[in-house]
């Protein structure tokens, strides 16, 4: 999968208007919903690295509390997480680290109406050093820890999986994640000079196997490679992508989360500077995602998509004199579907999910070093299964019975972003 951010030519291009709205503000409408479920197998994040004149050191320092409730159906969760960043700029590199704490209870089938199951911890710790080695070419050298806890026990796989459909955003999803290692190469060169780009790159990346006998995201060895193209004016930049992946892994013994094989993403994305200063601006995402040659589809929880994943982001900056109005609406629909054969008798699931989200954020600037952003926002959307199953007879047709249910879901979140910069 893709980050959706702009080709390196682009970047660099955009960075020469003058920096009236804060880098802050400009990551946020990157960093919206459907970058934070990419977040882990996200390509180069282009648009943070700085442009080759840049001559001096800068970094930032945010964390971003948040409370979140969700519901689906009867089940319920809710999730306490404070995502923190470290970002220092260097003229030609950016270094990133990231980490989050979080505690979830939710509900699982069998435990709706009783206390609640409990889930804590810590996401991986993730850092990654973007290198510019051209006026456009880029080197991503990056890593991230096991998650603590390493992995999850069966029922805190089933309270996740109960409400952990991938159309709304939880941080307990990083629980349970094996460590990493990877490297990339994007390369970009100009063509004409209308602002036009090509870009084409690759990557492999590395999960050493881990022990033990819980529940466990692991991807083993991937490799990935994709081709985009984009073009960049005085006050807007335009641009898509394709990429491919291929992940190499085995079932754990049945304890493995990921179900193997790999993906096709296609992308495109837009961002185009407003107001008489251009000191605003409005950003759209969208993106489909269909899973390629999966080996165990009969996940037994639905924490990684198994089917197509379509979702599309619009997303602005406005400034009302020294404050900034930051809305976001998201639309995301996943489907999924598995077929398991046990003693002669064929069950077949199929699941979708459609979300909805709309968010408002106000960035407010405390002085010239600090700014904070509260953030409101809610979700809305259903969930729906069918589960067929096929008894075999001796003589004439199977018999075929089916379940269905669809559930409403509904949620929202509180947030309260801090952003410390020099």
């Amino acid at each position: 999968m893709v980050a959706l951010v702009f080709a390196s030519g682009s970047a660099v291009r955009a960075q020469s208007r003058p920096d009236s709205t804060s880098d802050t503000l400009r990551e946020r409408v990157r960093d919206s919903l459907i970058a934070a479920i990419l977040a882990d197998t996200s390509d180069l994040a282009e648009a943070e690295l700085p442009a080759l004149t840049v001559p001096r050191f800068r970094q930032s320092f945010t964390v971003r509390p948040t409370f979140r409730r969700y519901s689906l159906g009867t089940v319920k969760a809710d999730e306490q997480a404070s995502a923190s960043s470290w970002i220092a700029r260097f003229p030609r590199a950016v270094l990133r680290l990231d980490l989050t704490p979080v505690s979830y209870s939710g509900d699982t089938s069998l435990t709706a109406g009783r206390p609640q199951v409990v889930v804590s911890g810590v996401s991986p710790v993730t850092g990654r050093l973007d290198i510019r080695l051209r006026a456009a070419d880029t080197l991503r050298v990056f890593g991230q820890t096991m998650s603590f806890p390493g992995a999850l026990s069966n029922v805190d796989a089933q309270a996740l999986g109960a409400i952990g459909t991938s159309t709304i955003d939880l941080d307990a999803g990083a629980i349970g994640i094996a460590a990493r290692i990877g490297t990339r190469y994007t390369l970009t060169q100009s063509v004409g000079d209308d602002g036009v780009s090509l870009m084409v790159r690759g990557g492999v990346e590395y999960d050493p196997k881990p022990s033990g006998a819980e529940v466990i995201s692991w991807r083993g060895t991937t490799v990935r490679a994709g081709a985009g193209i984009s073009r960049a004016t005085s006050n807007a930049s335009v641009g898509a992508s394709v990429d491919v992946t291929r992940s190499f892994s085995d079932s754990l013994g049945g304890r493995n989360l990921f179900p193997g094989g790999g993906s096709l993403t296609i992308d495109g994305r837009a961002l185009r500077y407003v107001g008489a200063d251009g000191t605003g601006f409005v950003s759209a995402n969208l993106f489909y995602a269909r899973p390629l040659g999966i080996e165990r589809p009969d996940q037994p929880t639905r924490l990684i998509p198994i089917g197509d994943f379509a979702a599309g982001t619009l997303a602005g900056a406005f400034p009302v004199r020294a404050l900034t109005l930051l809305p976001t609406v998201t639309v995301m629909r996943e489907s999924s579907s598995a077929t398991a054969v046990v003693n002669r008798l064929a069950t077949a699931l199929r699941a979708s999910g459609v979300t909805s989200s709309v968010s408002l954020g106000l960035a407010i600037p405390l002085g010239r070093f600090v700014t904070v952003t509260p953030e409101v926002g809610g979700t809305f959307g259903s969930v729906s299964q069918t589960v067929s199953s096929s008894f075999p007879r001796r003589i004439g047709r199977p018999i075929v019975r089916s379940q269905s249910f669809s559930d409403p879901l509904r949620g929202g979140w509180l947030a309260l972003e801090i952003s410390v910069s020099n």
